[in-house]
């Protein structure tokens, strides 16, 4: 009859809505989120960090407090996934249209920016890791800093529950997922877990918490996590992470210790195409992580000449006339180089390479045994380049020097110094002479036509070690 069907038809209707909000009819939520190729968000980001640095200071430790501010607006679209690429994730490309800090250590301070010209950012996952890189040019090591902070936009919704869920359930967070949202190379304890809170008004409320052993580029670093973060039942996809990091991480062989605590405050909405991420935009931007854009862009001190590196070479002095950078592989240090600049010499009067074996000898002392190598070449850009190969010892420890001279048509020189333990070369393999063949100086930019990209790209290793959740890498 009639009057029978409209509770039934009521019940229906009722039942559809629930559903179309996540409730099924056994009280589960379905919070699983649908992200599409194309989508489009406007991301931002408010970053505060208090506390202490640790240094090391002649077998002493020094302790200065620190504070950071950082400001980030982006625009983010998701990207197809790198078909045929295994172990390949998820990729986005974003517009910055803010990124700005404030980073005050002691009674100093500095406030790096993203130059206008590497606003795009490509953020590609693979094998575990989160890359970013501009596809318009090489990032400094303090624009890399300033965009790679802890939780990723693009991994937000790997937190959420992989099957309906009810008000009161926990799930576990797995080890790479921690480890990529707070920019850890290894994770070795984990116990973050989060919880559905509440579901209301179209929105799910849930929380994380937890404890987290793990390594930045071989160092320990224990972090105490708890963020609440909501999911839009419409959107189907988390839209907002308030986030508090306590950590305490030991000195290492490149970076300060911290005992620090974050906080990090995110904001997601839909976003429109305007123009910068638009198909036509990007077209004919390089979007995969080629060696070449991965690499870090690096000036001397006095702006003689610039250099490009591999992310596994950590700059630890840039004062004077000298750069001093460590490369580390796995974790391990393997290498020093210290590069310094000479004076300019007449073209074609510079010093013979026998003249330089002399020097480096006298320079070395008793520390030298013998010359290894010694080669004459002039590479694509017409820099002529002396390589040689010393060994020795220091303190009984067998040691080989890596030496390279480079000049150029102008007369401008410069001095690549590399030490590395013997039984360390191998690992070492040809990052030197990849690093040194980068060199550009500064009056030949104008007149050299290659750019960095058309070079023989810096060596990579597997490893990519990174800063962590501060903005004081």
């Amino acid at each position: 009859m009639p009057e029978s069907r409209v509770p039934i038809v009521h019940s229906l209707l009722t039942l559809f809505a629930l559903s179309s909000h996540g409730l099924a009819a056994d009280g589960t939520h379905d919070l699983r989120p649908r992200p599409a190729d194309g989508q489009m968000a406007r991301v931002e980001v408010q970053l505060d960090v208090g506390g202490d640095v640790k240094l090391a200071d002649e077998g002493k430790t020094r302790t200065l407090k620190m504070s950071v501010s950082a400001q980030l607006v982006y625009d983010e679209k998701w990207l197809p996934v790198r078909a045929g690429l295994k172990n390949a994730g998820l990729r986005g490309v974003r517009y910055y249209r803010q990124a700005k800090a404030a980073i005050k250590i002691d009674a100093g301070g500095i406030e790096p920016r993203l130059r206008d010209a590497r606003r795009l950012i490509v953020a590609d996952e693979a094998n575990g890791q989160v890359a970013l890189f501009s596809p318009t040019g090489a990032l400094t090591r303090d624009e890399l800093d300033l965009v790679d902070l802890p939780a990723n936009s693009l991994l937000l919704d790997r937190l959420l529950p992989d099957r309906p869920a009810r008000v009161g359930d926990h799930w576990r967070h797995g080890d790479v997922l921690v480890g990529e949202l707070l920019g850890l190379d290894a994770v070795s304890q984990n116990s973050l877990e989060s919880e559905l809170k509440e579901v209301a008004g179209g929105r799910a409320r849930l929380e994380l918490v937890g404890r987290v052993l793990g390594a930045v580029a071989g160092v320990a670093t224990e972090i105490e996590v708890k963020a609440k973060y909501r999911f839009d039942m419409n959107e189907r996809r988390v839209t907002g992470l308030g986030l508090l990091i306590k950590e305490k991480r030991a000195i290492g062989l490149v970076n300060t210790g911290l005992d620090v605590v974050a906080k990090l405050q995110l904001a997601l909405a839909p976003a429109d195409d305007d123009g910068e991420l638009s198909e036509a935009a990007l077209a004919r931007l390089p979007l995969d992580p080629r060696p070449e854009l991965l690499a870090l862009a690096c000036e001397s001190p006095t702006k003689k000449f610039h250099i490009y590196h591999s992310r596994d070479w950590h700059l630890m002095t840039d004062a004077g006339d000298l750069l001093a950078l460590r490369y580390l592989d796995r974790g391990e240090l393997v290498a020093q180089c210290n590069i310094s600049s000479l004076a300019d010499v007449e073209p074609g009067k510079g010093p013979t390479l026998a003249t330089f074996q002399h020097d480096l000898e006298q320079s070395l002392g008793d520390s030298f045994e013998r010359f290894a190598e010694a080669s004459d070449a002039t590479n694509s850009l017409g820099h002529r380049i002396y390589r040689v190969v010393a060994e020795g010892r220091v303190s009984d420890l067998p040691i080989q020097w890596h030496y390279y001279l480079i000049s150029d048509r102008e007369g401008h020189q410069a001095v690549f110094a590399f030490t590395v333990e013997s039984d360390l070369v191998e690992r070492l393999g040809d990052a030197d002479e990849a690093l040194a063949g980068t060199i550009e100086f500064a009056r030949s930019r104008k007149s050299a036509a290659p750019t960095p990209a058309a070079r023989r790209p810096p060596a990579r290793s597997a490893s990519q070690p990174r800063g962590g959740p501060t903005a004081t890498r």
